[in-house]
């Protein structure tokens, strides 16, 4: 692990040295996550009704954190780390149960300027979960964890307006799978007399996310700045990187 943390460090150099551009900021925002719906087996309120399904209601989330963005004339490597939040609520018969979640999200983009200001990226985001509930879960009145994935990966695709220190960028994320659920054998008990509902299954579902962020950088360089500032790094001016 530590040889890998070296050899990245020093590509990241290495794209440093030989970049046009480089720039450091600060970014936030707004979010929409798109999760799954909960069957309620009969016995929603009265014993004997049939299966009810509840899909989600979307509710606003945050998200903030930093970015460094890298170019070589049009095209930029862009690597971020996230905070996240995300909510969502379901209309259970007697109260409406919310759904919350936060997570570490760390995007490795890869985008092209296709005119000024606007530009285009798309890569991979690792995503760590620190927490996933659910109000009336596991038989509790209150909020209560649920079963989920503490690492996924998902796809990033946006669009980006970029001017000397501001940018707006929306975004679409995509989940490369299903999440694990609770269902069958493996069903959730919730609290029935609070929420109207009792045993019921948490459908697996693909998770995905549109957000808008607000960018601000707080500093921008130029290629002659960075051959400068390397200058005494590199032999020669160059990066000798691995082939």
């Amino acid at each position: 692990m530590k040889k890998h943390l070296l050899l990245a460090l020093y590509l990241l150099i290495c794209l440093y040295a030989n970049a046009q551009e480089y720039a450091f900021g600060i970014k936030g925002g707004f979010n929409y996550y798109n999760i799954g719906d909960i069957n309620s087996r009969g016995g929603s309120i009265q014993i004997g009704k049939p299966d009810e399904t509840f899909s989600p209601n979307k509710e606003l989330g945050t998200q903030f954190g930093a970015f460094l963005n890298i170019a070589f004339n049009n095209l930029f490597f862009r690597p971020e780390l996230n905070f996240a939040t995300h909510k969502n609520n379901y209309n259970f018969p007697i109260k409406t149960s919310k759904w919350n979640a936060s997570k570490i999200n760390v995007p490795l983009l890869i985008g092209y300027k296709v005119f000024d200001p606007i530009s285009i990226y798309t890569g991979p985001s690792i995503n760590f979960f620190k927490d996933m509930t659910i109000e009336g879960a596991n038989n509790i009145a209150g909020r209560s964890p649920i079963i989920y994935e503490k690492t996924v990966t998902n796809i990033h695709f946006g669009i980006q307006a970029e001017f000397k220190y501001v940018g707006v960028d929306l975004r679409y994320e995509l989940g490369i799978k299903e999440t694990q659920g609770e269902h069958g054998d493996n069903y959730q008990d919730f609290h029935n007399s609070a929420y109207g509902i009792n045993i019921a299954d948490i459908w697996p579902y693909t998770p995905s996310q549109i957000s808008l962020s607000l960018n601000v950088y707080l500093f921008r360089t130029e290629e002659g700045e960075i051959k400068g500032f390397f200058s005494n790094l590199f032999k020669g001016n160059k990066c000798y990187c691995p082939g």
